[in-house]
């Protein structure tokens, strides 16, 4: 892929994060994109925790896949979630600044595999995932 290529697709995301879907919902931003390999940042809150005053699992897991999914695309690749496993490593106060890294580890013709760890403030490693994602065409963005 081209810095071209690369350049529109990080507009493009940064765009669609504007519009009513879950990623504008749960506030995630694009920090940085390259081939195979996403940065997001999300700023927690009060809608982000669960009943302990904690990032809900649900959050982070839904992080993790867009920023799988989003290094899944740097290839112009259009991908859909086979399946995703996550380990929960530490807890995250609600309100707190995480990133979120997305690397493709496997680049195949229909399947694609990510992994995606998540970071607190401190560097510290709070969750490990990864998925498989299947190729159900080509992914453009607009010139």
């Amino acid at each position: 892929m081209t810095q071209e290529y690369l350049a529109r697709l990080y507009e493009y995301f940064k765009n669609i994060h504007q519009t009513p879907i879950l990623e504008n919902f749960l506030e995630i931003q694009l920090e940085e994109l390259q081939v195979g390999k996403s940065i997001y940042k999300i700023k927690t809150s009060q809608k982000h925790s669960n009943i302990y005053g904690t990032v809900h699992g649900g959050t982070l897991a839904s992080v993790c896949d867009t920023a799988m999914g989003t290094s899944c695309t740097t290839y112009g690749k259009r991908v859909v979630t086979i399946d995703m496993n996550i380990s929960y490593i530490k807890s995250a106060p609600k309100e707190s600044t995480l990133t979120a890294v997305g690397k493709v580890i496997s680049n195949g013709r229909t399947i694609m595999r990510a992994v995606c760890e998540i970071f607190d403030e401190q560097g510290q490693l709070i969750v490990k995932s990864q998925a498989s994602f299947y190729v159900t065409g080509e992914f453009s963005v607009s010139e």
